[in-house]
C-alpha cells in the first residue's frame, strides 16, 4: 500500500496507468497513484532528480532565440500565447499592483516580459542554462537566475510575490519548495499557483487519457484544491482564494483529453470531430460541479 506524501495516509490506490506522450519510450509505462483520504496524487516509479533530467527534451521550452525576436519585433505581443501572459498579469494584479516578482520555473520568461518594468522588479529562476544567458543578453530590466528556488542568489524575506505557473507538479520535494517560498516571501507576500486539477471532472471521466497526464512523468505530482490547501496550511501559507482560472487553458486540456481518447480507441480523431459538441456542453457541468480542469490557487505568507 502506498504512502501518501501529503497526509502520510495508508490509503493508497492505483488511478490509472499511463504513458509519456511528449518523449514516448517503447515498454514504458507510470503508474498514477491517489489518496483516497486527501485525494493528492503521485507518479511511480519515483525517479531521482538526475534521472528526471533525461525525461526533458532539448525542445521542452520550444525555440528561445525565436520567441525572443519575436518579441523585440512586436510579432509576440500579438500572438494567442502573449494573451495567455497577459491573463497571468491581469489575475496578480488583482491583489498587488506593483513590487518585486519571482517567477520560478520562467522558461524563457514570457511572463516577467509581460509585466510592467516601471512597477516590477522582475526576477525569474530556469534550470535551462542556455535559456537563462540569452534572455539575460537580450532582454532588459529582467534577472533570469540559472537553478532552482534554493539559488543563494535569492535573498528570504525579499518577494512581494512568487509564481509557479505549472511549475509546482515538476518539482520533487513540493514540501522543500512550499518552506522555501514562504521563507523568500514577505510577510503578507503573495503566493500564486497553477497547475492541473486532480479532482476534475476532466481527470475522472478521461482517466489514462487525460491531456494533463501527456506529460508523466515529468508531472510528478497531481494536486488538488484540498490536498494543495493542506501543505500550503502546513508551511504558514494562508489560502485566499481557489479558482478555475483561464478558460481557454481548460479549453484547450478538454480537446486534447478527447483527441487522446478517440486516437486510442478507434486509432484516429475522427471521432473526436462527431463528439466534438461535447466540448460546448462539458464546461457547463465543470462550472455547476465546480471541478475544473485547471487549478489556480492564491495564498499569502501568513504572520
Amino acid at each position: 500500500m502506498e504512502q501518501c506524501p501529503v497526509c502520510f495516509s495508508q490509503q493508497g490506490e492505483l488511478f490509472t496507468t499511463v504513458v509519456d506522450r511528449v518523449l514516448p519510450r517503447p515498454g514504458e509505462s507510470w503508474e498514477i497513484q491517489r489518496c483516497q483520504d486527501c485525494g493528492f496524487g503521485w507518479t511511480t516509479p519515483v525517479l531521482s532528480e538526475e534521472k528526471i533530467k533525461q525525461y526533458y527534451p532539448s525542445t521542452y521550452h520550444g525555440d528561445t532565440v525565436q520567441t525572443i525576436e519575436a518579441f523585440l519585433s512586436g510579432e509576440l505581443q500579438q500572438s494567442r500565447s502573449w494573451k495567455g501572459e497577459k491573463e497571468k498579469v491581469d489575475l496578480v494584479q488583482q491583489f498587488v499592483d506593483k513590487g518585486r516578482i519571482l517567477d520560478v520555473g520562467c522558461a524563457d520568461g514570457k511572463f516577467l516580459w509581460a509585466l510592467d518594468p516601471e512597477k516590477w522588479d522582475r526576477t525569474g529562476v530556469e534550470f535551462a542554462e542556455q535559456t537563462v544567458r540569452l534572455v539575460n543578453e537580450k532582454i532588459p530590466d529582467l534577472t533570469l537566475i540559472e537553478g532552482d528556488l534554493f539559488s543563494d542568489k535569492l535573498p528570504e524575506n525579499s518577494f512581494d510575490v512568487i509564481t509557479f505557473w505549472h511549475v509546482l507538479e515538476h518539482l520533487p520535494q513540493p514540501r522543500a519548495v512550499l518552506e522555501r517560498t514562504h521563507k523568500l516571501l514577505r510577510p503578507g507576500g503573495w503566493l500564486f499557483i497553477s497547475l492541473p486539477n486532480f479532482d476534475s471532472l476532466q481527470a475522472r471521466l478521461f482517466q489514462r487519457h487525460w491531456y494533463a497526464f501527456d506529460d508523466v512523468p515529468r508531472h510528478l505530482y497531481h494536486f488538488a484544491p484540498r490536498p494543495l490547501a493542506l501543505l500550503l496550511k502546513e508551511y504558514g501559507l494562508k489560502v485566499c482564494k481557489h479558482m478555475f482560472f483561464s478558460p481557454r487553458v481548460n479549453f484547450h486540456c478538454l480537446k486534447y483529453s478527447l483527441i487522446n481518447w478517440s486516437e486510442a480507441h478507434f486509432g484516429s480523431r475522427f471521432p473526436y470531430y462527431m463528439f466534438k459538441p461535447l466540448l460546448m456542453v462539458f464546461p457547463l457541468l465543470e462550472r455547476v460541479s465546480g471541478r475544473w480542469g485547471m487549478l489556480t490557487t492564491i495564498s499569502r505568507r501568513d504572520d
